[in-house]
């Protein structure tokens, strides 16, 4: 129950609308990075251990990240009294890292106990950015997301904001590509030039996809076990830090929080292998730091090689959040 003197205050201009969230005709673009265990570890630390006080005790299961590249045909909300606004629609990029409170679970639970936490996520569109942020603490930047197929013929992947350089006195914030990634022989990719396909008979097929990952992004059994379980899970659980800034205070935070929420009511329509090496090229901005935080072995010119990924095609819900901590 909502305590006296709490109800959101409500506007014709309202940009965050309530949860849940309905999202449907999602086409989603799926790429593993090799990560170090101690930069992702330094990230939970950072975003989740710190702010709680030890209250939670995050730590990355595996050392990967997950990129993804995501277009959201149907974005809407599902809440009563806001199920007949309409819809938008999103062009989003996300990094993902899986983690587990090793605090709240023991040893032996840890690999059903994963969720997924976000130090990265870009969005074109504004109401997007605005409801992550207040709900539940997605870091959602506001960018120019291209991916091919959805409606801009881009032949490549490719993500702009609003950045640093470098940091100066002097230095001018300005819309700079943040990275790109696009097929290794630099041919373009069509959004139609997809590998095998495993459909309906995904299920009966998991074991043949679980070993064409391991081989295909050079996982071993184990690796590709757990993320071909995970992606297929009833419910995907994810974590978060909410946090505000305090008024008068340059460095305080007025709020904190760690949010748990969970996507559920996914129905999978299609799941294909991209059977391409794609080349993941990272921009030198100082607030962008990506390969530095995420622990990323690039060359000297902040490219990385990728054998192949996934795309997905699904619905999906995202629930109300769940404190798992507050400050307040």
């Amino acid at each position: 129950m909502t305590p006296p003197g709490r109800k959101y205050i409500d506007s014709p201009s309202l940009q965050v609308f309530p949860p849940p969230s309905l999202c449907q005709d999602v086409t989603q673009y799926i790429f593993f990075l090799k990560g170090q265990q101690s930069k992702l570890q330094e990230l939970c630390d950072e975003f989740l251990n710190g702010p709680s006080g030890g209250a939670v005790d995050y730590r990355p299961r595996l050392p990967f990240v997950m990129l993804t590249f995501q277009h959201v045909g149907r974005l809407s909300s599902g809440a009563e009294g806001f199920q007949d606004w309409g819809h938008t629609s999103e062009r989003e990029a996300t990094f993902w890292i899986a983690v587990s409170d090793y605090k709240k679970h023991g040893p032996d639970e840890l690999c059903k106990k994963v969720e997924l936490f976000v130090p990265f996520i870009y969005s074109d569109n504004p109401w997007a950015v605005a409801g992550g942020r207040e709900l539940y603490g997605f870091p959602k930047q506001q960018s120019t997301v291209l991916m091919p197929g959805s409606g801009q013929g881009a032949g490549a992947f490719e993500i702009s904001s609003l950045a640093y350089r470098t940091f100066g006195r002097d230095s001018e914030a300005q819309v700079a590509r943040v990275l790109s990634l696009e097929r290794a022989d630099g041919e373009p990719f069509a959004h139609g030039e997809l590998g095998l396909l495993l459909g309906d008979e995904l299920l009966q097929k998991l074991g043949v996809l679980r070993d064409e990952l391991g081989q295909l992004l050079d996982f071993n059994f184990e690796f590709g076990a757990r993320i071909i379980e995970f992606l297929l899970r009833p419910t995907l659980p994810m974590v978060f830090l909410k946090q505000f800034r305090a008024v008068g205070n340059s460095t305080g935070a007025c709020y904190q929080a760690i949010v748990g929420a969970e996507a559920d009511q996914i129905h999978l329509r299609s799941l294909r292998l991209l059977l391409r090496r794609f080349r993941l090229k990272i921009e030198p901005l100082a607030t962008q730091p990506l390969a530095e935080m995420l622990g990323l072995e690039v060359d000297s010119r902040g490219q990385l090689f990728i054998p192949g990924g996934l795309q997905i095609q699904f619905d999906f819900r995202l629930n109300e959040g769940h404190l798992l901590w507050s400050g307040s």
